[in-house]
């Protein structure tokens, strides 16, 4: 038989009635903290990364309960010690201590700080230096230096988290950015619970095994009743390897060494749980539904009614576009993202600071007023890392889009982010899976907003001037991202030129613009188009034999983003991304262009870089087209994604010769 996690609330008023025997709270610490063994202070940077600055020790999670008049507390007593190589690296030397504050959860206590240098001396860390940082709506951090570190010192610190809500812990991470050489994890189990362990990421030995405490003081009699032993179920991991931080990863926590833990048995006698996501949405719709607002917001619907009114004979999309903008313009988004607000709509459309969840509730009851089909979409912001779909848990969302259908279409939404429209919704939503929540039902959904992407074309038409002047003409047209950021440069007051130079010019301070025109800012279902007259001084270097030309004007990629040549994780782009360069330079007369150039190809499945000269006139005429139709990459196709971005650099920094 298995019951809900619905009906936990009852049962734990209904055990904390009861008179149980067995139940326990671990109340010392580590006995081991401040003691540090000499072993500590001889240690060497591991053989295996010898440059790390610092190693993690030992990571030790003592998990416990206790019972208050009203709920069950799990209690949370973090040791941890560090040794440092290199006193220079900050992250040494900081300690974050995140919690979920929101509805206190959880509350910080006991902070205790040491840095024990070499001399033997030891150094605490003073209650008035830890700080408490808002990280968002849900979280905030206990943040402290450790004082005087330096190379060869032990940073040990501890703590305790107090945590309401049992149905699952926090995350206990195995593997960090630098090695770490020790990690033991133990629960105390009281007699009515147990949890069910998900181990992530980690294809290493964890010891695991269970410890019988005996606190009988009756005699061992077979017919006297023995009171049951306290159990202690353990989980110890050596010797694991840092995780590397990698340029366009999806969220390091994806792939950082951890054991999940959802709560599997519960109640007297204990009785299996359901867990799933069924039940998940079933939690949502009773305690956390933003169906309750949407369904209240008789204003939004009541505006959404009278704007599709006015535009009766206009198709529905053109409507969903003009009740989009609408709200768009109208909000004032305060930067907190949840997947649900009990915000009204009053407040939203009147320009009061209001979160992204009720922003996006006010756009679905308009959108319904309009009679136009649209949900909220649950999501996981790419900070947070992927939602888990064989751990189904409300806490992994932290945001909210909207779904809207027209015609067996589907189009993903944000009104809270400024200058968007629907299909583009911000780089950090855009992660993996959604959660569609239904009135009714639910249903996943991949993640695949059709306007969110770099889409950018130029034309440039000029001439060589003798003295390495380039003189000329430029026309644009850019979509999804960089058309969102041109339209907010405008918002912010920028003028036309300082928006050309710094979307298209940017890194030419000698440069000088004429008769610029960017058109189309209203018009949000067309590109931006961007057109100008442009003079770049001393642009080619002048040689006695000619002039040193570089043939990437604009479009230019400096460095390879991928810094080394292997890779340790899948690759997660922004967005994306579609780069149309096309140029014709006339040169000047006596000179003559170089050889002929040899177009070429790179393609693999998702991208394409395609180079195309001709040099038959006389003149330079070459494109360049970079084609990377998906954000998302297996290792496997990695040496291809780091030579298509090595050729993109190698064109950026090379210089031709025109001969004179």
């Amino acid at each position: 038989m298995s019951i809900s996690l619905l009906r936990i609330t009852a049962l734990i008023a209904a055990i904390l009635w009861m008179p149980v025997a067995g139940l326990f709270a671990q109340d010392s610490l580590d006995a081991r903290f401040g003691s540090i063994p000499d072993s500590l202070y001889s240690m060497q940077s591991p053989a295996d990364n010898p440059d790390a600055p610092y190693i993690i020790t030992n990571k030790e999670l003592d998990v416990s309960f206790r019972e208050t008049e009203q709920s069950i507390v799990a209690v949370l007593e973090h040791h941890v010690r560090k040794k440092v190589f290199e006193d220079s690296v900050r992250e040494a030397s900081v300690v974050a201590i995140p919690y979920y504050f929101d509805n206190n959860m959880e509350h910080v206590v006991n902070i205790q700080a040491y840095t024990h240098l070499p001399s033997g001396e030891r150094i605490p860390v003073e209650d008035g230096d830890i700080r408490t940082i808002n990280i968002n709506s849900r979280y905030n951090v206990k943040e402290f230096t450790m004082p005087q570190v330096q190379e060869g010192a032990i940073l040990e610190y501890r703590y305790v988290i107090q945590r309401r809500y049992i149905e699952e812990l926090p995350d206990f991470f195995l593997g960090h950015q630098v090695p770490t050489a020790a990690t033991k994890l133990t629960i105390t189990y009281p007699e009515y619970l147990r949890y069910q362990p998900f181990v992530e990421d980690y294809n290493g030995k964890i010891d695991h095994d269970f410890v019988y405490t005996d606190t009988s003081s009756v005699p061992k009699v077979f017919t006297i009743p023995q009171p049951k032993p306290i159990v202690t179920e353990r989980w110890m991991a050596y010797n694991i390897p840092a995780v590397e931080d990698e340029a366009f990863m999806s969220s390091m926590d994806d792939y950082r060494a951890k054991i999940k833990f959802l709560l599997s048995e519960f109640g007297i006698p204990r009785q299996q749980l359901e867990n799933s996501w069924e039940v998940v949405v079933a939690r949502i719709r009773e305690k956390t539904n933003p169906w309750w607002a949407i369904r209240s917001n008789n204003v939004a619907e009541a505006r959404g009614d009278s704007i599709a009114s006015a535009m009766e004979a206009q198709p529905p999309e053109a409507i969903q576009d003009s009740i989009f903008k609408f709200v768009n313009q109208k909000v004032n988004y305060s930067g907190e993202h949840r997947p649900y607000s009990l915000s009204r709509d009053r407040g939203v459309i009147a320009g009061q600071p209001s979160d992204q969840a009720a922003i996006n509730q006010t756009l679905i009851s308009m959108l319904h007023g309009a009679g136009i089909d649209a949900n909220p979409v649950l999501v996981s912001t790419r900070p947070s890392g992927q939602i888990n779909m064989d751990f189904p848990s409300f806490y992994q969302f932290d945001s909210q889009l909207v779904q809207s259908k027209i015609n067996g279409e589907t189009h993903l939404m944000d009104a809270s982010f400024a200058h968007s429209q629907p299909g583009l919704i911000r780089v950090d939503a855009f992660n993996g899976r959604g959660l569609v929540m239904g009135q009714d039902s639910f249903e996943w959904i991949d993640l695949k907003p059709e306007k969110s992407n770099f889409d950018i074309q130029v034309a440039i038409d000029a001439q060589l001037q003798s003295n390495g002047t380039l003189v000329g003409k430029v026309n644009a047209q850019q979509g999804g991202y960089p058309a969102q950021f041109i339209r907010q440069q405008r918002a912010d007051g920028n003028s036309d030129a300082d928006i050309l130079k710094r979307v298209l010019f940017d890194g030419y301070p000698q440069m000088s613009v004429d008769s610029v025109q960017i058109s189309n800012i209203d018009s949000y279902n067309e590109p931006i188009a961007i057109a100008a007259q442009f003079e770049i001084e001393n642009y080619a270097t002048s040689f006695t034999d000619g002039l040193k030309f570089r043939p990437m004007i604009v479009g230019y990629q400096r460095e390879n983003p991928f810094k080394d040549k292997s890779r340790q994780h899948p690759i997660t782009l922004d967005a994306p991304e579609h780069l149309d360069l096309l140029y014709e330079i006339d040169l000047p007369s006596g000179f003559r262009a170089p050889e002929s150039r040899q177009n070429k190809i790179l393609r693999f499945p998702g991208a394409e870089f395609r180079e195309t000269y001709d040099t038959s006139s006389g003149a330079l005429k070459y494109e360049y087209q970079i084609d990377i139709s998906q954000k998302n990459f297996s290792t496997d196709f990695f040496s291809q994604l780091y030579k298509l971005y090595e050729r993109w650099v190698q064109l950026s920094n090379t210089a031709w010769l025109i001969e004179n």
